[in-house]
């Protein structure tokens, strides 16, 4: 076959996989052939050592040659003569030779118009919960032109042992309106400022405000119908009478008032310090002293001025949860300073005495003041002993002497603040910097005392400690001239009166609102800047903790009586509700168990006759009370209620019965220990347990008492004898009340 005639394509489909195959390995032999048989390489390469001597030879004659050699004369520097040397030119070179301005672009300076501050929030808040019995005064009229205070049947004024009645804190009261949020010539940036406020929050919760009304009326009443209704003809000592504020005097008997509060105190860590070094960057001033001196534009009335650093308020939302922290709603937005408002119109000055060490981290508008409670032997409240000095203290006790020099028992506000500072390692590391140096000037913003007192107002009155700090040194120059302290955190407390609901669960968050010190004013960077009338934090600060309130209702499976002898029952008071609680009562049936209510009272009837409510603001105790399977629990009782009757300027145990038997009148008064709709009760199933009589024994069995009950949601409740009987709670509730009872009725007059 010729060349000619040979198909190569035909042959490479057929065979192309063997003639590639063979090509390889050809390939493949040559290579190895030429690396492993060729002369110097493979095989005959030569021994590892033959190699490695050779490499150590040559090293070693580098080596050897470094080390030896020496420059020869070509390797030398070449010699210069004298006459090549240059001689040093020193004249002095004119700058304007050689300016550079033409060469350059000029740098950009550095714009210094004034800017504004963030605003901080809190970095840490806790919150509590308290019950206060409040101290009000009891004012005529509603623009609290006038004031009740005591005298004798016969008109006559009798003295309470007060100062010169020299200082009147009511001289100015309605002279200016209600003297409510916007008193004075700051306030909340002005009237006209507070009425915007008032209508954008009015369309956010206007039903809020209508039940807060209604919940205000029925506190706040006319204190002469109350009086009537409280004191009987047989109970006066003293009478009402009204007379103008402007003519009151410390030494006047001025009638007070009780009137329960449930309040949420939620309070946190403010950073102060980083929010002055914040204004003082970005408002370009040169000091602290120069941001805390500043002045700017009154909101609504250019002509007057105002602080430029000032805190206003504390914005505040709440929202209801379960339990479980589940929503149950939106977040709310809070008018606490006007729920707040109608309680510090009643109450007045001077406010609740509290921990003197806050007094350096404790700001205006930063800050609510915290409402009085009621101690009838305390000097804390005009018209009686000391309170002229408590002014002057700053909101401490004045000493005491004689009688009262025993030991008095923190106030719940005061227990309330205590846990919380120990939650806020911020704030408590704060105070312990300023327990550790001399009493120093403190930065502090400054603020002018208004006429009235006002919950968020940047000039809010408090006990007489919030002075603003003297002017700095002229002489002294530094950044911080004229200030020797700063605090790194501030102390922020709100506090919520608005229905506060037993057994609900609430959750907080807050916001700082603070002055626009750029406000009106022509040197900032941008025209918007001076508009707004106040700065806000950029975010919401939600407290992490839910804020529970704790049931006021308690059904303990406890029987006192078990274990007394009779000189013990004999040694109670004969006229009390206890005694006839443990002597009076029927044998308990078989199907009956004994329990002991505990609640605490807002109000209640002074009688089954009268229908109208007294204020109580206390715990009550029923001891023994026997329940029935199938029956209800909560019902209505006779205890004793201690009960504040400003018509005797004393506590008084009220009686149903005021017949007189074998000298004496029984005291205690109906007190419903059930909830107002009787199916929501809670219904006794069933019980186990007890006193056992066993047919033929000598002694009975006695074992702890397990009883069972039906909530209104249909969940069944446990309760224990033995655990309620060892509960420390109960315990020193129990005490307390019975040793109060008994302080009232040894002082008690007939």
């Amino acid at each position: 076959m010729s060349l000619k005639e040979f198909d190569y394509k035909q042959f490479l489909l057929e065979k192309g996989e063997q003639v590639g195959l063979g090509v390889a390995v050809t390939l493949m032999v040559l290579m190895l052939i030429f690396n492993l048989f060729m002369p110097g390489s493979g095989f005959f390469s030569g021994s590892p050592n033959t190699k490695a001597r050779e490499l150590n030879e040559g090293t070693g004659k580098l080596e050897d040659a470094l080390a030896t050699r020496q420059p020869s004369e070509s390797d030398l520097p070449e010699k210069r003569g004298e006459g090549k040397l240059i001689a040093i030119d020193t004249e002095s070179l004119i700058p304007d030779n050689y300016e550079t301005a033409k060469l350059f672009e000029p740098r950009i300076r550095e714009n210094p118009s004034r800017r504004p501050p963030k605003i901080y929030n809190v970095d840490e808040a806790v919150a509590e919960v308290a019950y206060v019995p409040i101290d009000t005064y009891l004012f005529d009229g509603k623009d609290r032109s006038k004031i009740w205070i005591l005298v004798d049947k016969e008109g006559r004024r009798p003295s309470s042992g007060g100062g010169s009645g020299g200082f009147n804190p009511f001289a100015n009261l309605g002279k200016g309106g209600s003297g409510g949020m916007g008193a004075g010539s700051g306030g909340m940036g002005g009237m006209m400022q507070q009425q915007q406020m008032q209508q954008q929050m009015q369309q956010r919760q206007m039903q809020m405000q209508q039940q807060s009304q209604m919940q205000s009326r029925m506190q706040f009443g006319n204190p002469l119908n109350a009086a009537r209704q409280l004191a009987g003809a047989s109970e006066e000592e003293y009478k009402l009478q009204s007379i103008p504020t402007d003519t009151w005097s410390d030494s006047m008997l001025t009638a007070r008032q009780l009137r329960p509060l449930r309040m949420a105190i939620i309070a946190g860590s403010f950073p102060y310090k980083a929010q002055l070094e914040e204004h003082k960057r970005k408002l370009r001033l040169p000091s602290v002293d120069a941001v805390l001196n500043e002045d700017v534009d009154e909101v609504g009335d250019s002509k007057k001025k105002a602080k430029a650093f000032r805190f206003i308020m504390v914005e505040v939302q709440r929202k209801e949860v379960d339990v479980d922290g589940k929503p149950l709603g939106d977040w709310l937005e809070l008018d606490l300073a006007g729920h707040y408002q109608v309680w510090l119109e009643q109450t007045h000055v001077p406010f609740q005495p509290e921990d003197p060490k806050l007094t350096e981290v404790r700001f205006p508008g930063l800050a609510m003041p915290l409402l009085r409670e009621f101690h009838p032997n305390k000097a804390n409240a005009p018209g009686i002993p000391g309170m002229q000095a408590m002014m002057r203290a700053g909101g401490m006790q004045p000493s005491k002497t004689g009688a009262e020099e025993e030991s008095v028992e923190e106030d719940n506000t005061q227990k309330a603040m205590k846990s919380v500072l120990e939650k806020l390692p911020k704030l408590k590391d704060t105070l312990g910097k300023l327990n550790n140096v001399k009493p120093q000037q403190i930065a502090r913003p400054k603020f002018r005392a208004p006429t009235l007192p006002n919950p968020f107002s940047s000039e809010v009155v408090f006990t007489g400690d919030d002075k603003a700090a003297p002017a700095p040194d002229p002489n002294k120059q530094g950044a911080d001239a004229g200030q020797e302290y700063i605090p790194e955190y501030a102390l922020v407390r709100v506090v919520d009166v608005f229905q506060i609901q037993p057994g609900k669960h609430y959750r907080y968050r807050m916001r700082i609102r603070m002055a626009n010190p750029n406000y009106k004013r022509k040197d900032v960077a941008s025209p918007a800047y001076k508009d707004p009338e106040y700065l806000v934090s950029d975010n919401w600060v939600e407290v992490p903790q839910t804020v529970s309130v704790p049931p006021e209702t308690h059904y303990y499976v406890v029987d006192e009586k078990q274990g007394l002898k009779r000189n013990d029952i004999a040694q109670m008071p004969r006229d009390s509700a206890q005694y006839r609680m443990y002597v009076n009562t029927r044998p308990l049936t078989e199907d009956q168990v004994i329990f002991q209510f505990h609640r605490w009272v807002d109000t209640t009837q002074r009688s089954r006759k009268d229908p109208d409510q007294v204020p109580v603001g206390e715990w009550v105790v029923a001891d023994r009370v026997p329940v029935a399977r199938g029956e209800y629990i909560g019902r209505k009782v006779n205890v004793d209620v201690p009960i504040w009757i400003y018509a005797r300027n004393a506590f008084i145990l009220p009686h149903e019965d005021k017949s007189v038997k074998r000298g004496r009148v029984n005291t205690g008064i109906d007190v419903d220990f059930g909830e107002e709709n009787p199916e929501n009760n809670l219904i006794l199933v069933d019980f186990e347990g007890g006193r056992i009589k066993i047919p033929g024994a000598k002694t009975d069995d006695n074992c702890p008492t397990e009883v069972l009950m039906l909530a209104p949601d249909g969940k069944l409740l446990a309760r224990n004898s033995l655990k309620d009987n060892n509960d420390d709670e109960r315990q020193k509730r129990r005490e307390q009340v019975l040793k109060r009872i008994q302080e009232v009725r040894v002082g008690k007059k007939d």
